[in-house]
């Protein structure tokens, strides 16, 4: 048995939640977890043996983490995760159902990070062909990237088991997810210059950023949201970057500008800011290592009467060139040093997220679809433009409390009308025209 340090030092992303989970102590809303749908003749002890060896292997999930005057801190745990346990609901009534109900049961126990385990793994039998492999994690110890790895992972030593190309004391060795390599990064950022270099950006940055996005009154967070989910084709996904090329912009500027329009449009502000998550690992440790590393930026727009898609996406790519070397600087640390944070202050209300890049886990002889069920609370309003499983998605999800789940459906709907029209606008035609409106300035952008 490998002899464990006493205690580290938390990343700030780990104390981010810590202070999350503090403001709402008997909310389980930390919580994340997805299911992988398995069909087909399902290797139980390989998919056992495969998951006990993974996550034993994740640094991040054995872990306890205690607060002394001195700061936060994480006690290493020795890894110890027992066989995969079966919940058999093939006699239920409905078995999809009672899964259902089960996650929803989880997910709604309280998971301390001063005592508790930080995570679940469990397979759900719904069928004799359709099992459904549950994961569930505190968000202080994974985000969506960490569950990417971890899953690929799972797949991929799973499947060299059951095709027969490896014994278990061949497989490849697991990779090194030692946490202690990412609290070093941080530490190292700080003392190097990077830290103080970014904090110069942000401020400067943020001096003239305008107000949050306003498109419902404020509402204290939810322990549950609404979700509308819209799969989008290959061919209209061809359209959106058919319209971005002919801007001469990537397809994620014009996106943001697209979705930041939108913003503007149901905020009534022609000036606004919303939040940007970024993965926040390139040239990091974290990179290679399941953890809770991702980040969220201020991205502002400023919309005026001359402006087309080809000027707004162009504005939102500078922006974006302007940012990404710094994207490494924590939204908590941005929020301190403008004085928000003790006034309960925020520098945006909605987030806009991308994800272009396809996430999948082939499990060999089955047919396998990966199920996001909870990234954690939502503050307002969240929209997502992803691809899972090969299919693309629209995604918005909203703070019930500020937000019947009649009103965001009208919203997301909006919003998919909204992409349609402008993927069929040409780069140089006015904006003004689809904002009647909205009071759009004549003052040129710098």
């Amino acid at each position: 048995m490998s002899i464990l340090p006493t205690r580290l030092r938390t990343t700030t992303a780990q104390y981010g939640i810590w202070v999350a989970q503090k403001m709402s102590p008997a909310s389980p809303t930390m919580l994340t977890a997805e299911t992988i749908s398995l069909r087909g003749p399902l290797n139980v002890k390989a998919l056992s043996d495969t998951v006990v060896e993974v996550l034993n292997n994740a640094d991040t999930l054995h872990r306890r983490f205690e607060e002394d005057d001195t700061g936060l801190w994480q006690i290493p745990l020795q890894a110890a995760t027992p066989p995969l346990a079966v919940h058999d609901f093939r006699n239920e009534a409905c078995p999809a159902t009672a899964a259902q109900n089960w996650i929803a049961q989880s997910l709604a126990t309280l998971c301390k990070p001063t005592e508790d385990l930080l995570y679940r793994s469990a397979l759900l039998q719904l069928a004799d062909d359709h099992h459904l492999w549950y994961l569930q994690v505190h968000h202080i110890a994974l985000d969506g990237y960490g569950y990417g790895l971890v899953c690929q992972l799972i797949a991929e030593r799973y499947s060299a088991r059951v095709k027969g190309e490896a014994l278990a004391s061949q497989l490849l060795p697991l990779p090194d997810w030692t946490l202690e390599k990412v609290t070093q990064a941080e530490q190292a950022y700080k003392a190097n210059g990077g830290f103080d270099k970014d904090k110069a950006f942000w401020l400067a940055n943020q001096q003239e950023a305008p107000p949050p996005a306003t498109i419902a009154p404020p509402a204290a967070f939810s322990d549950e949201l609404h979700r509308c989910d819209t799969r989008i084709s290959n061919a209209e996904i061809d359209t959106l970057r058919t319209a971005a090329k002919s801007c001469g912009q990537d397809w994620g500027s014009w996106m943001l500008a697209a979705i930041g329009l939108w913003l503007a449009k149901q905020s009534g502000q022609s000036e606004l800011t919303f939040g940007l998550p970024v993965m926040n690992r390139l040239g990091t440790p974290a990179l290679g290592v399941p953890c809770m590393a991702m980040n969220i930026v201020p991205m502002s727009i400023r919309i005026n009467a001359d402006d087309d898609m080809q000027s707004l996406s162009g504005q939102l790519a500078t922006n974006m060139r302007a940012i990404r070397p710094h994207t490494y600087y924590r939204y908590g640390w941005i929020r301190m040093d403008l004085g928000y944070m003790a006034i309960g202050r925020h520098c945006f209300n909605q987030a806009v997220n991308l994800l272009p890049f396809d996430r999948s886990a082939q499990f060999a002889g089955l047919a396998s679809r990966i199920e996001p069920i909870s990234a954690g609370p939502v503050k307002d309003l969240n929209i997502s433009v992803f691809v899972l499983n090969s299919e693309w998605q629209l995604r918005s999800e909203a703070n019930p409390n500020a937000y019947s789940a009649a009103r965001i459906a009208e919203l997301h709907e909006d919003l998919l009308q909204w992409l349609r029209t402008l993927a069929t606008t040409g780069a140089n035609d006015s904006l003004a025209a689809l904002l009647p409106n909205l009071p759009l300035s004549d003052r040129a952008v710098a």
